[in-house]
């Protein structure tokens, strides 16, 4: 019942596109900076910014929303292909990390003293004699 009135209300209505999403992130990290800054400017200006992506949300005037996007989009094409390695990046980033967190459970990790290469080895067996792939240097740690 409530979740057809909510399919209703948004039918025709413009949605998120990529200026939505940039004047949310915008408006976030402008939020985030008064909490340093305490600047009361800064804030109205990020809530100006919010409010504004929610007004281009439940925009019926797709046409018009849809020249702003494109506009956007052809000022922002140079630097989003940089943007985009940024974000992959920081997406790598936790992926590893999350991924590492979960393979401490059963592998110890080491650096090896010659190359400084990560090495993983399996966790429960005393003291081990490790040997480095890369440069085929040995030590003994506790897995």
């Amino acid at each position: 019942m409530f979740r057809d009135k909510m399919v209703r209300f948004f039918v025709g209505r413009n949605g998120v596109d990529q200026l939505g999403k940039a004047t949310m992130w915008l408006s976030l990290i402008l939020m985030l900076a008064t909490m340093f800054t305490h600047s009361a400017v800064v804030y109205l200006i990020a809530l100006a910014m919010l409010g504004y992506s929610y007004f281009r949300m439940m925009s019926r005037n797709i046409s018009k929303r849809y020249l702003e996007n494109q506009r956007y989009l052809q000022i922002t094409d140079r630097i989003r292909p940089t943007l985009n390695r940024i974000e992959n990046g920081i997406q790598s980033f936790v992926r590893n990390m999350s991924d590492r967190a979960a393979a401490r459970k059963y592998y110890r990790f080491y650096k090896c003293p010659g190359c400084k290469q990560k090495l993983r080895v399996p966790k429960g067996h005393g003291k081990i004699e490790i040997t480095c792939r890369r440069c085929s240097a040995k030590f003994i740690r506790k897995s």
